[in-house]
């Protein structure tokens, strides 16, 4: 009789373990959103719905498709590091580098996976994907904006959205 408090407490040790991670992990996230430093990228949505996701896009942005002039190595293929730069009041490609840029480097840079070749080449950042707050459908807008975090790690992260220049939601 006298395991089962032991083992009662085994197991509250482990859903505290795991609660507590999980609560680690989503403060991990919040704290990069709020307080990483920004920048603001053009953006248009390809699928303003989907039926079985909700009130869903999926965003395009033009960093995704770099100017076949930006700068970059011959072979692109996974794990890429994107050099940005201001240009306007947006963040546009400044070069491609196949290698980690040295820790002294202070350009704004972000990690992307490479696809396709040097004529038709697309970068994924991981901030492809909206949902749009439940109830609010799907706005309509001429332009939007996407202003993202860049977390120490040199992820994006999507922070805020624009649309026609006003914050949304």
């Amino acid at each position: 009789m006298s395991t089962h408090p032991k083992s009662a407490r085994w197991v509250w040790l482990v859903l505290a373990v795991q609660l507590i991670g999980l609560l680690g992990w989503a403060a991990y996230h919040e704290t990069v959103r709020r307080t990483a430093p920004t920048v603001l990228l053009k953006t248009r949505p390809v699928d303003p719905r989907d039926i079985l996701r909700g009130d869903y896009m999926i965003l395009s942005y033009e960093i995704s498709r770099p100017a076949k002039a930006v700068k970059r190595p011959e072979i692109l293929n996974g794990e890429v590091y994107v050099v940005l730069k201001p240009e306007g009041t947006h963040h546009v490609v400044d070069e491609i580098l196949a290698e980690e840029p040295a820790a002294t480097d202070s350009r704004t840079w972000v990690r992307a996976t490479a696809q396709g070749g040097f004529g038709d080449l697309s970068l994924d950042y991981g901030i492809d994907r909206y949902f749009v707050p439940e109830g609010r459908g799907t706005p309509s807008f001429k332009v939007m904006e996407i202003e993202a975090s860049v977390s120490a790690q040199h992820r994006l992260y999507i922070r805020r959205v624009f649309l026609d220049g006003k914050r949304f939601p």
